[in-house]
């Protein structure tokens, strides 16, 4: 591993788990060289003619396609994601990714590789390199077989149609001295018994307009809750209907965004500071929010396997068409416009931190419980983990400045 390649770090420690879902396969053999030389001859001449710096390749296929695109192109400019994990996991141990490997005195690998089963991991990554969607020249691997290509589509998706832009500082950053406060009404369905409860409610700001709670009980507990804002609680059971606990959360919303978390959850103060300026962003309907749940400690997160960036739908515009669906892992729906992707700020999820393992596989039992058998949860007892470092963006001169995605219309 290489301090000075964190994308290298990353992947090495997706690939050094071995998780059913990532176990080695047999490659595709190798084209003939003539095949290949045809390949990459397309390939670089089309990323001459495009005028970018950098291109991103979408698959590995044999390999053989990437390892002689990284040796023809300038060191740099070669980045190549791939999303089968047990494929990267058979390419490395037969030694056709030495490519992607940095040099023994620091010096930067031919090409980069990503490697992650989440299309939208594999979006942050290449963000964390510094591409740019739409400023990137993106390629399929022509080794690939058409269905192969198709499993890669989302990526290509994101990485062609996703619009960058800059969200306003907002008023809590330095924004527009006359720009009004956005009316956020924080709304959350609690258990009383759930582990850091007041440190979930002592984080919320003084600014927010309102809290809404739903307790999983039959009588409100006696909690002591914040007293910056007005703060509306009933209580009703659970019953195994999280998406009825939510929609009578949302109907006790009167502010024009609503902010959900759950009790496991919460924002550093810079990016509570930021959540204004995302409401004065035009055109955007709803946020999400890169999940990082740090284990197995604070400094350290779950990487891998979809585990990051986990995004989240969090904040959103209120209409009267709202509704959550689903009994477990409920989807809202009823949404009008674009969403929209905050890359630089971080939904902490501290469940791994807070709960022991046994109150971990009960809230599971939950969960199946509720999709009645359609879903089935299991807590393993390890899972890959990296510094949390390697999941920022360095070198961001203007903290207060919030990058962001509009994600292409047919994502909404």
């Amino acid at each position: 591993m290489s301090e000075s390649d964190p994308l290298f770090e990353y992947v090495s420690e997706v690939l050094g788990f071995d998780f059913k879902d990532a176990r080695p396969v047999e490659p595709p053999a190798v084209p003939p060289p003539a095949a290949v030389q045809r390949m990459v001859e397309r390939c670089a001449g089309a990323f001459s003619r495009s005028g970018r710096e950098r291109v991103v390749l979408l698959g590995l296929g044999s390999g053989a396609v990437a390892e002689t695109l990284a040796g023809r192109l300038p060191v740099g400019s070669l980045l190549v994601c791939e999303q089968n994990l047990g494929l990267a996991r058979s390419l490395l141990t037969a030694g056709r990714l030495l490519w992607s490997r940095p040099g023994q005195e620091g010096e930067p690998p031919a090409a980069r590789l990503a490697v992650d089963s989440s299309p939208w991991a594999l979006l942050m990554l290449l963000d964390r390199c510094g591409v740019v969607p739409g400023e990137v020249m993106v390629l399929p691997n022509p080794e690939l077989p058409p269905a192969e290509k198709a499993r890669m589509r989302l990526l290509e998706l994101l990485l062609t149609r996703c619009e960058p832009f800059v969200a306003p500082p907002g008023p809590l950053l330095g924004g527009a001295p006359d720009s009004p406060m956005p009316k956020i009404s924080a709304a959350a369905i609690l258990s009383p018994d759930e582990p850091g409860l007041p440190e979930f409610l002592a984080q919320l700001p003084p600014w927010l307009l309102e809290l809404a709670i739903v307790w999983d009980a039959e009588v409100i507990p006696d909690v002591q809750v914040p007293r910056h804002f007005p703060v509306w609680q009933t209580a009703r059971p659970l019953e195994r209907d999280f998406a009825a606990q939510r929609n009578l959360m949302l109907a006790a919303c009167r502010g024009d965004f609503v902010l959900y978390l759950d009790a496991d959850e919460g924002f550093c103060l810079e990016d509570w500071a930021a959540l204004p300026g995302l409401c004065a962003a035009p055109d955007v309907c709803g946020w999400l929010f890169p999940r990082v749940t740090p284990y197995p400690n604070i400094d350290r997160a779950l990487t891998g396997f979809g585990l990051w960036p986990d995004l989240q739908l969090r904040l959103f515009r209120r209409t009267e068409d709202l509704r959550f669906f689903n009994a477990v892992h409920e989807r809202l729906t009823g949404l009008c416009g674009r969403q929209a992707l905050a890359l630089d700020m971080e939904l902490l999820h501290m469940s791994r931190l807070r709960k022991s393992d046994a109150e971990l596989r009960r809230k599971l039992r939950g969960f199946d419980e509720a999709g009645t058998g359609a879903v089935r949860h299991a807590l393993s007892p390890e899972y890959p983990s990296v510094p949390r470092g390697l999941l920022r963006r360095r070198g961001q001169e203007e903290p207060a400045a919030q990058r962001c995605l509009l994600l292409p219309p047919e994502l909404g």
